[in-house]
């Protein structure tokens, strides 16, 4: 009897232990027509067989998913890290055969007798009583594993055994530990080979690295283009920023290699799966010095990741690897990564790829230092549309403005491709003979198909047709200037080439209604007869002064909005941003020397990255761009001053304006009849009115807003000085009664 409980507990049946029930066997059991044991007896002993058929459960797990040719099924658990998770269960399977022989031998000993070689059941329970306990839990886990395994795969696996370690039971709770210290030890060669190697080793699809999809591939530009992250992959308890740092490590020194074995002078297969870089970064890297990787800089590396093992781990523990490990692996992580970008930034981003020579290039084009080219493109922009607007106007005279402006939408992707190329033209056009000229390599507009939430103020350039000024993210650049940061740049623009725009165009008004105004004066005089003249003036001249004082209040607040964002917020920041990146104080403004007295020795490429995304920030909330309701108020305030340009510009070229200024002219018989007649003469008017009324609701809403800003922002933007110019006068802050 002792022999076949020893037997089943190592899941071998026999004659007194039997497979139940026999169709479909859940357990071991002793069959009922054994009439020799007493029902409590029976009890304990179908216990053990339950023990036992769960251990052979698992054994026959383990075998099966060791088995290499059953990882083709794509439906079993498989991989590296699956292989680490049966190698601690397998250890676990050892101690349990190692405690059924402890008792075999102790039964053969004759240790345990209670008298006349009997052996009591309650005392061969006891010693198996961890295993009732951690057997079973076991078994149920690996039953989940194998109902979801592919949501369980790889990296995933991560995530279940998270959701296990969260128990009570004490022996399962360290047996889950160990599972997660063999999967990090698993995810620490993977991290090896990608971070210090460049190599992405991960032949079962399991590691949160991965090679960009090519279907996607033509959204993203740059060494973007290799490798991303699988969201989706991402163990909940390693922060995703650590995830990014790792990708950034492991595609630097990809690209390095990638440098190092590239000749200087060779055609390149844009297919070839060697090949890492696009063919658009191939021009600029064959150009490239080789770089190699410092071995220093390797083994340092090697060291640090080496913390990452269970080995070293477990010497300085204290705490449960899924508190402890993250911790660790995001210092880790750390330090290789500022290494690694110092190394980067000391060796690539020099000379003509300094990061000095970029910013002082997306200062000037992106956030329109270069002003002389800024009112070029304008007025190149402007006659653009003309042009473009021309014939659907001669067409359509009698439809209403937005159905002529919306002919410039393109229909179609060539017709999209033709507005880009034209409007590129445009934009090299504008720079001749300026400071821009030749400084554009690498810039080219957008078609967008709307104002979006990205891009709120795209509209108001070309008004119907939404344009986009971005930048080509290439090596060594991409190093330094993500995606999200260049969408930054390029809604920067959108707002402050819309201002420029704006300003443009109430100045330009101005020389349009004065020479019209006085061609018709000029002419009036020299038609005025001696004899039935009358007389149209209007009186008092209430239309002339409406239009000139609403074009004097409009052009006030946009020029002390843009004079403001200029000095105040953006040259401001950008000298900061300057001082942060120089190592000896060699910047012009005596303010920012006076910030800080401190000699840097040597440029940290992290804190450099974090000035960076600090200025850009500010900018943002200096324009009061983090704000929703802000955003919405100043595009209605463009909007306005636009839509009243464009309706008085209309007005002077149908000669309602020059009506208007008539002083001393003949009235025939028929311009008689046509004033009786018409009851739409002073429609502009009112629709002057009407805009006037709508900018000064939406100046007053602008000041409440930005009246009411959070301290920092107000203290970023210098939002106080704003204020006060634009309250010139106590305009807006006068008392009603």
């Amino acid at each position: 009897m002792l022999h076949e409980l020893l037997f089943i507990l190592l899941g071998y049946s026999g004659d007194i232990f039997v497979p139940a029930p026999p169709n479909n066997p859940t357990t071991f059991a002793i069959p009922p027509d054994f009439s020799l044991l007493h029902p409590t007896e029976r009890e304990s002993l179908n216990r053990f067989g339950q023990l036992g058929w769960i251990y052979s459960q698992i054994y026959n797990f383990i075998n099966t998913t060791q088995d290499l040719k059953v990882q083709s099924d794509k439906k079993r658990p498989f991989g590296s890290y699956v292989q680490a998770l049966i190698t601690c269960i397998e250890r676990t399977l050892r101690e349990y055969q190692a405690d059924i022989l402890d008792i075999e031998k102790r039964i053969l000993n004759k240790e345990d007798e209670a008298g006349s070689g009997i052996i009591p059941i309650s005392l061969i329970a006891a010693n198996l009583s961890r295993w009732e306990l951690l057997l079973p839990a076991i078994w149920k886990f690996i039953q989940l594993l194998e109902s979801e395994s592919e949501k369980y795969h790889g990296c995933r696996l991560f995530n279940l055994v998270m959701n296990q370690i969260k128990t009570g039971v004490l022996e399962y709770r360290k047996e889950m530990e160990k599972i997660m210290d063999g999967l990090h030890d698993v995810l620490y060669r993977q991290l090896t080979a990608w971070m210090v190697y460049g190599q992405r080793v991960d032949h079962y699809d399991e590691f949160f690295i991965v090679p960009f999809d090519q279907g996607t591939a033509t959204s993203t530009v740059g060494w973007n283009r290799l490798f991303t992250i699988a969201a989706d992959r991402v163990p909940d308890h390693i922060p995703y920023s650590v995830a990014e740092s790792i990708l950034f490590v492991g595609k630097a020194i990809a690209t390095v290699n990638e440098i190092g074995r590239m000749p200087s002078t060779a055609a390149i297969n844009r297919h070839d799966e060697d090949v890492l870089l696009t063919s658009s970064s191939v021009r600029a890297v064959t150009q490239t010095k080789k770089i190699p990787i410092p071995e220093s800089m390797r083994k340092e590396h090697l060291g640090l990741l080496l913390k990452l093992h269970s080995s070293c781990l477990s010497q300085h523990q204290s705490s449960s690897p899924w508190i402890s490990y993250p911790q660790i692996l995001e210092d880790v992580v750390s330090q290789v990564r500022r290494s690694t970008s110092d190394w980067l930034f000391s060796q690539v981003l020099v000379g003509d790829h300094g990061i000095h020579r970029y910013l002082s290039s997306f200062r000037h084009i992106f956030l329109l230092s270069f002003g002389e080219w800024a009112s070029n493109f304008i007025q190149e922009c402007s006659a653009w549309r003309k042009r473009s607007m021309s014939p659907a106007i001669n067409q359509n005279r009698k439809k209403p403005a937005s159905s002529t402006d919306s002919s410039m939408r393109p229909t179609n992707k060539a017709a999209v491709i033709f507005r880009q190329q034209e409007l590129n033209a445009l934009l090299i056009k504008s720079s001749l003979n300026t400071e821009a000229e030749d400084q554009l390599l690498g810039y080219s507009l957008l078609v967008e198909d709307g104002p979006t939430k990205e891009y709120p103020f795209s509209d108001i350039l070309l008004g119907s047709l939404s344009i986009v000024l971005t930048f080509r993210l290439e090596w060594p650049v991409d190093l330094f200037i993500n995606e999200a940061r260049l969408i930054t740049y390029s809604n920067l623009w959108t707002f402050l080439i819309s201002i420029k725009k704006t300003q443009a165009s109430l100045n330009n008004l101005w020389k349009t209604l004065r020479s019209n105004g006085h061609q018709e004066e000029a002419l009036g005089t020299y038609s005025i007869s001696n004899r039935g003249a009358q007389f149209t003036d209007d009186g008092d001249g209430y239309q002339e002064r409406l239009v000139w004082r609403l074009r004097s209040i409009m052009l006030f607040w946009i020029d002390n909005f843009w004079n403001h964002l200029q000095a105040h917020v953006i040259s401001f920041h950008y000298d900061q941003l300057i001082y942060t990146t120089t190592l000896d104080e060699t910047t012009t403004s005596s303010s920012i020397k006076r910030l800080s007295r401190r000699s840097k020795v040597k440029l940290d490429f992290e804190e450099i990255q974090k000035a960076h995304d600090a200025f850009l920030k500010n900018i943002q909330q200096g324009c009061l761009m983090t704000s929703e309701e802000c955003i919405h108020v100043m595009h209605d305030i463009l909007q306005t001053c636009t839509d009243f340009c464009e309706l008085m510009e209309k007005m002077s070229e149908e000669g309602e304006w020059r009506k208007s200024k008539r002083r001393r002219i003949r009235k025939t018989a028929a311009d008689i009849v046509d004033e009786w007649t018409r009851n739409d003469s002073t429609s502009w008017l009112n629709e002057v009115e009407r805009i006037q009324e709508r900018f000064t609701k939406c100046t007053e809403t602008f000041f409440g807003l930005a009246s009411f800003q959070p301290p920092e922002v107000k203290l970023k933007g210098k939002i106080d000085i704003l204020l006060m110019q634009l309250d010139y006068n106590k305009w807006f802050s006068k008392p009603s009664y």
